[in-house]
């Protein structure tokens, strides 16, 4: 299998929808990496996520 390589700063989504997230940090255990997204324009959020079930926007929308 090959491992995505994710940067800081790529807009990713997950593969089953969502919002659009910023990728924020790397190198984290198990795969996942830090993601942060705006609810509603004003409330920021974040969550650790493997690294397999996100997708570049680019990507995802194709």
């Amino acid at each position: 299998m090959t491992e995505v390589k994710w940067n800081i700063g790529d807009v990713v989504q997950l593969k089953s929808g969502g919002p659009r997230m910023t990728v924020t940090q790397l190198g984290l255990t198990h795969g996942r990496v830090e993601c942060s997204w705006f609810v509603a324009e004003t409330e920021l959020r974040s969550a650790f996520i493997h690294s397999l079930a996100i997708g570049r926007v680019s990507d995802v929308q194709k």
